[in-house]
């Protein structure tokens, strides 16, 4: 039920892109499909459309303290959730990307927890609370894919307060990098190369690092091979030795993740000193 299944190359390559221009609308089946089921059970046939709204790089969705009025589905591209203090620093709380619901944590104060800005092109499916609520009571199928959601939205979050607990920096890094792997392979794309819609500053904030350490950290698993780097563009080329930094089991893999701990921070410190070495370059 909650495993996601797309539907040919044209409809992966849409989904794990910027999206497409043509959605107005959505019906319930692609509702469901959106959010990580094949199909629920005697949906098909409902007739029943919830609208689509575009969003261009940079335009906010919500923000904080406006009344609550719909959830948001992510049917393509990249946002992210901030939460921005009077002085205007911003603290990233998550990347909602397709499939992921935003708004789930306004029901109960009625009004949004963050602002909502999209990083990239995005289409979101408005969805009324009230009315999906009636047609999961409607259709037995659906609640119960409602429910997954929710459930999978609270793992998420006890995930992200065990990595903020528990991983060190470097960890945190690797974590995210397996992560976005995971979740792309579910929809279809590249596991093992993607693009970050995020700036590095934006990563740190949501990791609870700087983005020096960010920086560090990437040009560190470069050096030791885990991963390439081009800019945005980022291929993991060493899913276990990610792995071992982040959970190290067995003799094997505690005495792999020590080694790479270490090598980290000295490719890092080596590559610091190749570059204070060279010569200054001055702009033309």
């Amino acid at each position: 039920m909650c495993s996601a299944k797309m539907q040919g190359k044209l409809e992966v390559v849409a989904e794990c892109g910027t999206g497409n221009t043509g959605w107005a609308s959505v019906t319930l089946a692609d509702l469901a499909s959106i959010l990580g089921a094949s199909e629920v059970a005697d949906t098909a046939d409902a007739d029943v459309t919830f609208p689509v709204r575009r969003l261009k790089p940079g335009e906010t969705l919500c923000r904080a303290g406006e009344p609550f009025e719909a959830l948001y589905v992510v049917r393509s591209g990249y946002l992210k959730m901030v939460n921005i203090d009077p002085t205007g620093n911003e603290q990233v709380m998550a990347f909602p990307m397709r499939g992921d619901v935003i708004g789930l944590g306004s029901l109960a104060s009625g009004h949004h927890a963050a602002d909502a800005i999209a990083l990239d092109t995005c289409h979101v499916v408005a969805v009324s609370f009230e009315r999906i609520a009636a047609l999961g009571r409607r259709f037995p199928a659906l609640e119960r894919l409602l429910y997954c959601v929710f459930s999978r939205e609270l793992a998420r979050r006890q995930d992200m307060i065990r990595m903020l607990g528990m991983l060190s920096a470097e960890a945190r890094v690797a974590a995210f990098l397996l992560d976005m792997s995971r979740r792309l392979a579910e929809l279809g794309c590249s596991r093992s190369s993607f693009m970050l819609r995020m700036t590095r500053e934006e990563l740190g904030s949501y990791l609870g690092i700087k983005l020096e350490t960010v920086s560090r950290a990437l040009s560190g698993f470069s050096t030791v091979g885990l991963i390439e780097v081009d800019r945005r563009e980022v291929t993991l080329k060493d899913l276990a030795g990610l792995r071992a930094i982040v959970e190290p089991q067995g003799e094997d893999a505690g005495r792999r993740a020590r080694h790479l701990r270490k090598c980290v921070p000295a490719a890092v410190s080596a590559l610091a000193t190749t570059r204070s070495a060279e010569p200054s370059r001055v702009a033309a």
